[in-house]
């Protein structure tokens, strides 16, 4: 019988004693379980409807979304063959991921912001009772009127030497006040609101619509995005090796790790002579409810893009440039 690392070794090309799986921590904002390869990759249990997506990525969208390194098989490849036929890869001896880069690797304190997106949280294929809840999760919280819901953050506090994190069920009951509340805390750092970096995101905003506004036919029912920001500033970083290395983002026990990365402007909405101070990553990321023209396109055809998700983003922007706005009136 071949041992795991053979499977690992013909999906990846690792050699085996190269290869280490380890478990990534609870997870706010997910149904899955996600472990960590190699501290290069996130392994995310497979779904075939993602994994469709991920291979067949429009080039305008390839920006937008974590990249797709392939796919990884533990356990032993026949019972896998059972499994994949049976509409299940979690069962058995064995089990398929997809991998995505992990791009926190290069962030000390990573400060993560995980925004559901779109008014719909259910794919065309969802049963009657999954409607149903879904719907109703939208109308009490902020996606039905705004098409963006908070789904969990983690904020380093440098004062605290730890992160304070928000979990998804605050998001699920938060109205507007309270969302953009939540929004004002996550782009805070000390005292001060961070303007770098929402300039940054404000930029980013504008080019994921530009590409989605071109994406006919597209609809990212339950899809998230992103936004991630270094929380250990340059001038405390020479006392970085007073923070434990616990409180890295591949050990954070609350929140939703998935795959990110990082992004550039091109925009001209956003001031400028802020953006290059900083690093920021805005991914879409979650695409098992995605539906897109070379899935059952002759059952389910969407018309145009996808609405909901602009609106989320619209709506994001008016935040957070009014929050730019009562910065400078206070400033």
């Amino acid at each position: 019988m071949k041992s795991n690392s053979d499977f690992l070794q013909k999906h990846l090309k690792f050699k085996p004693d190269e290869v280490s799986l380890k478990p990534l921590k609870a997870q706010v904002g997910g149904h899955v379980y996600m472990k960590i390869l190699n501290d290069q990759y996130v392994c995310k249990p497979l779904n075939e409807r993602e994994l469709q997506f991920y291979q067949n990525i429009p080039k305008n969208l390839a920006d937008h979304v974590p990249a797709f390194q392939g796919t990884l098989v533990v356990g032993n490849r026949e019972e896998t063959g059972k499994e994949r036929r049976g509409s299940s890869s979690s069962r058995g001896s064995s089990r398929e991921y997809l991998v995505l880069e992990n791009l926190t690797k290069d962030y000390k304190k990573p400060c993560v912001l995980d925004l559901k997106m779109g008014t719909r949280m259910y794919g065309d294929f969802a049963t009657d009772s999954k409607r149903k809840s879904q719907r109703k999760k939208s109308t009490k919280s902020t996606s039905a009127k705004l098409g963006v819901r908070f789904c969990g953050s983690q904020r380093f506090s440098v004062s605290n030497n730890s992160f304070e994190m928000f979990d998804k069920y605050v998001g699920r009951n938060a109205d507007e006040t309270e969302l953009r509340k939540l929004l004002e805390q996550f782009f805070t750092h000390g005292c001060s609101l961070r303007k770098d970096v929402i300039n940054n995101v404000l930029g980013e905003i504008c080019r994921m619509k530009k590409s989605l506004l071109d994406l006919e036919e597209y609809r990212f029912y339950s899809s998230s995005i992103l936004i991630i920001y270094e929380g250990l500033l340059k001038e405390e970083k020479s006392d970085s090796q007073h923070f434990s290395d616990a409180e890295n983002s591949m050990d954070c026990e609350n929140f939703k790790m998935e795959a990110f990365g990082s992004g550039s402007l091109e925009s001209t909405k956003y001031r400028k002579d802020e953006v290059s101070s900083c690093t920021v990553t805005m991914k879409m990321i979650d695409f098992a409810n995605i539906s897109f023209p070379s899935v059952d396109s002759e059952q389910f055809r969407h018309e145009g893009p996808d609405r909901g998700f602009l609106m989320g983003l619209d709506n994001l922007y008016e935040i957070l440039e009014s929050m730019l706005e009562e910065g400078d009136c206070t400033s």
